[in-house]
């Protein structure tokens, strides 16, 4: 049964996030206030105007930076964030959080519209296919191979939903549990051998923590295919000198590491870093030509 202090600190929780809720409804009514009366005064032809338009614009900014930070003590209620995450890192946890709102987004989008359709296609098309059993050979084999075809397309667009919403792999089987799954799709689309070894007890984390580590390992991954052509990939987690670590290691062509730089774009590396800076953590990418590649998230394990 519940503890009357854990009961106690959920109800608190509850009851911040609600204050904290309406708080930014006004917030965010007030910037507007400011800057529409701002822009009032900047159209006006009185000589003291410049002065009051200046000092407005000073309280719709500090008003929106109050919005901000508001929006990220929200973000720490609902998700469980250490005390340890200093005041700099809310706004990167606060576009982690959009960009994955974006990405649900999409992803419903994606399943309700284009995957139903297909589903749809491809219903017809099996229907179809019985009512001319004794047709001509060529209609039939015709629509034989569009339905393979549309039922290729569904499962390449389920697992695009995948790829853009790992919550809900992450929310029932947890990071390591999330990794495997994620691996054994990977597996089947790609036909790269795979393997996945867990040197550690890891608990269940945040959800923002989660997805920050998987977000990493997924474009790490995503690499690999584009670029490698390798034949293989390993994913090893496991704890060193007060570090969880997170390898992705492929024994593809690789590369020169003087070039990673230059490569940011077409590699990823830039996101990659970024979600590594929010774990305060450090990311290395270690190749040589025809040696393989290897991705090395390091994240000091007192912040998970």
């Amino acid at each position: 049964m519940m503890s009357q202090e854990i009961a106690d600190l959920e109800k608190l929780v509850a009851d911040a996030t609600l204050v904290l809720h309406e708080a930014e409804k006004n917030l965010e009514r007030l910037v507007q206030a400011a800057r529409s009366k701002q822009a009032q005064l900047l159209n006006g032809s009185a000589p003291d105007t410049a002065e009051s338009a200046a000092r407005l614009q000073q309280i719709g900014q500090k008003l929106a930076r109050l919005s901000e930070q508001n929006k990220a003590l929200q973000i720490y209620l609902q998700n469980g964030l250490t005390s340890s995450a200093s005041d700099e890192m809310w706004p990167r946890i606060r576009v982690l959080q959009s960009l994955e709102e974006e990405r649900t987004q999409l992803a419903r989008d994606l399943e309700d519209r284009v995957g139903q359709l297909l589903a749809n296609a491809v219903f017809e098309l099996a229907s179809s296919r019985h009512l001319l059993a004794n047709g001509k050979d060529e209609i039939s084999e015709g629509l034989d191979a569009l339905q393979r075809e549309l039922e290729q397309g569904l499962t390449d667009i389920r697992q695009f939903v995948t790829d853009l919403e790992p919550a809900s792999i992450l929310n029932n089987f947890g990071l390591g549990g999330g990794i495997r799954r994620y691996l054994e799709q990977y597996e089947l689309r790609t036909g790269l051998a795979t393997r996945l070894r867990i040197n550690t007890n890891l608990d269940r984390l945040p959800s923002l923590i989660e997805l920050a580590i998987f977000r990493v390992i997924q474009e790490a991954l995503q690499n690999v295919q584009r670029h490698a052509q390798a034949g293989q990939v390993e994913v090893i987690i496991e704890e060193r000198d007060g570090l969880v670590e997170f390898h992705i290691s492929d024994n593809g062509t690789g590369f020169t590491p003087d070039r990673v730089d230059v490569s940011k774009k077409n590699l990823g590396l830039a996101r990659m870093m970024d979600y590594a800076t929010l774990l305060n953590g450090k990311l290395r990418i270690l190749s040589d030509p025809g040696q393989g590649t290897r991705v090395i998230l390091s994240v000091p394990y007192q912040s998970l």
